[in-house]
């Protein structure tokens, strides 16, 4: 039988696992770990808190708080009808071409001014950045 991670263990797993994400832009498998570690961090936080209680309830509360932990909870679902990761290109504004890589800089001279991204589709078409996603998520979660 596996040893049952501690709550701070479980948190610095959630960090490493997000920080391997951020470090592989365009690694989906990576976003995806987080998301999960993130999803089940909520679960791991609800059984050290709650005294009882109703643990959907529990999410959907948090879920209606923070954009964020939706966003990480309807990825972790695999629903059809719910967010989901791809990868996609996005266009960079010559703006904030300072701020790219030379990586990045480079793909975007000769791709349009657009670079691969990781990103969060939500069944209304709206995108999200999964890596400032996942940011947002852990900061709520830690708190």
């Amino acid at each position: 039988m596996a040893e049952t991670l501690s709550l701070s263990e479980h948190q610095a797993y959630l960090e490493a696992a997000v920080a391997a994400a951020n470090a592989a832009p365009l690694s989906q498998r990576k976003a995806m770990l987080a998301v999960a570690l993130a999803d089940a961090f909520a679960d791991h936080r609800f059984a050290a808190e709650a005294a009882g209680g109703d643990i959907l309830a529990y999410r959907a509360a948090l879920a209606a708080r923070y954009e964020p932990l939706a966003l990480v909870f309807s990825i972790a679902a695999h629903r059809p009808d719910g967010a989901q990761l791809v990868t996609e290109a996005v266009t960079i504004p010559i703006a904030d071409y300072g701020s790219l890589q030379v990586e990045d800089f480079m793909v975007s001279l000769y791709n349009s001014h657009t670079v691969q991204r990781v990103r969060i589709v939500t069944p209304d078409g709206t995108r999200h950045d999964v890596h400032k996603v996942l940011a947002e998520a852990l900061v709520t979660l830690s708190a």
